[in-house]
């Protein structure tokens, strides 16, 4: 085997997935709704208990869905702008989880 062959992708590398080498983009977007949409379900339900972090928690997952599109829109090299979608995604996810812990233990017990 020579070094100078180019290097064939392993599907069973996370980096090598075709979600983050060779997809539009869409995908992240679909996804990305989906996850912002039940998040935003239960950062809402929750700003009535705890209004100081539900709304806040609210108002990033919007911005950070915006975000996605128009990351999607805007960047273009093909890997930079998937694996920032995928980043985006996963930063939804942690802001509603974040937030519901911070919920649930700053609520009195009892």
């Amino acid at each position: 085997m020579s070094d100078e062959q180019p290097r064939r992708p392993d599907p069973t590398r996370v980096g090598d997935q075709p979600a983050l080498r060779t997809a539009s983009g869409s995908n992240w977007l679909v996804w990305g709704a989906v996850t912002a949409v039940i998040v935003a379900a239960v950062m809402v339900l929750m700003a009535i208990r705890a209004p100081a972090i539900g709304w806040p928690a609210l108002v990033l997952v919007v911005v950070l869905f915006v975000t996605m599109v128009v990351v999607r829109t805007a960047v273009r090299p093909q890997r930079a702008r998937l694996v920032t979608l995928a980043v985006l995604d996963l930063a939804i996810v942690v802001v509603g989880l974040v937030a519901t812990l911070a919920v649930l233990y700053s609520t009195p017990v009892g």
